[in-house]
């Protein structure tokens, strides 16, 4: 699966905030129509991909005027909700929708025609996925309930006195099952969009300026302490879902009010390589010790904060590797809430240089 593409929310989204003396507070109800094209990660996919899928997105937005920490830093992001149809224009992919929570946030603030980038996270449903005697060739979907997120970039030129507006851009949308079920090497669509956007409300709100991002902070380094499990299965067809465990140690400094910088040592108790070096070893008449599946990776990371939220990225190389496994190399992007002062949650995606390998549950303590 190729998952790097999460990376570019933690990336674009980190922009400068600038500050302005008013800013328009409303909701807004979006269709936009899109045509693009599915990216082949991999040569499974190939008999998979007919044409150019097609859809179109319906959102409803709205804009929180209240001066809280995570509205002030980032300029008065829009938030809502988008519905998504897909027509993969393919007999063997088949159609899918989904939906979404998203977060729109303004590149151009000064500019009465908006850049925004938007992030959304949500689930879909696929109408085909894998079946070995019916579908043998959907290699991108094992599972008909699938995870789904799309980043999207897009212009917005305003029409009719502030009510009616005209918005085009470009969009990457990505569904998986995120290795509950294989085959998982999922499905990336690179997509033109055109819609048009009528505002229900537009109210002008002030908001304060000279905005200083790093004012009272302290940096200190922390240490934090994660346990995350979970459910998934090998990259072995049917089977079977394995739990896995993991333990996390690292370290943390908080460069200003956007920013924390990471690195640590993770620990990997994945009982589904057990099962799956002893199917290697029947199947291929091998001699692995089916007892060498745990792992330990050393990472460095970054969290983007969002008031309690934070955006999580991560990339690792696996040091105790005594069984190999798709790749040394691993990413986690994902979700971390502050509980308390000292207590943690997170919800992250592991994965084995592009491919899922599983959604990971986790509770810390930050010493």
């Amino acid at each position: 699966m190729k998952n790097k593409i999460f990376i570019l929310i933690f990336c674009l989204t980190a922009f400068i905030v600038s500050s302005q003396s008013s800013y328009n507070k409303y909701s807004a109800l979006e269709t936009e129509f899109f045509v693009g094209k599915l990216i082949e990660h991999d040569k499974l996919l190939k008999n998979a991909i007919d044409g150019n899928p097609f859809g179109f997105f319906i959102t409803y937005n709205t804009i929180n005027s209240k001066k809280n920490n995570f509205n002030t830093l980032y300029n008065f992001p829009k938030r809502g909700y988008t519905f998504l149809y897909e027509n993969f224009n393919s007999t063997v992919l088949g159609k899918a929708i989904a939906g979404y929570r998203h977060f729109s946030y303004n590149l151009k603030p000064n500019n009465k025609n908006p850049l925004e980038f938007t992030t959304a996270f949500g689930l879909g449903y696929a109408s085909k996925s894998y079946n070995k005697h019916t579908n043998p060739q959907n290699y991108a979907h094992g599972s008909k309930l699938l995870a789904s997120a799309f980043l999207k970039l897009q212009y917005t030129q305003l029409l009719l006195k502030n009510r009616l507006q005209l918005s085009t851009g470009v969009s990457l949308i990505h569904f998986s099952n995120i290795s509950f079920k294989n085959p998982n090497l999922g499905l990336n669509t690179v997509s033109a969009t055109i819609g048009i956007n009528y505002l229900l409300k537009n109210v002008t709100v002030e908001k304060s300026t000279n905005i200083n991002t790093t004012k009272n902070i302290k940096y200190p380094i922390n240490y934090n302490l994660i346990l995350r499990g979970g459910y998934n299965e090998s990259k072995i067809i049917n089977s079977g879902l394995h739990p896995f465990y993991t333990f996390t140690f690292y370290g943390s400094k908080t460069l200003n009010n956007y920013s924390t910088i990471t690195a640590g040592f993770d620990f990997f108790n994945s009982t589904f390589l057990k099962q799956y070096i002893e199917t290697i070893n029947s199947e291929q008449n091998k001699n692995y010790n089916p007892n060498n599946y745990q792992r330990v990776g050393i990472f460095i990371g970054h969290e983007l904060t969002q008031n309690h939220y934070a955006f999580i990225s991560q990339i690792g190389y696996t040091i105790y590797y005594p069984f190999s496994y798709v790749s040394r190399i691993y990413e986690r992007f994902g979700f971390k809430y502050k509980l308390s002062k000292h207590w943690f949650s997170e919800l992250t995606i592991k994965v084995n240089l592009f491919r899922a390998e599983a959604l990971e549950f986790g509770i810390g303590y930050k010493i």
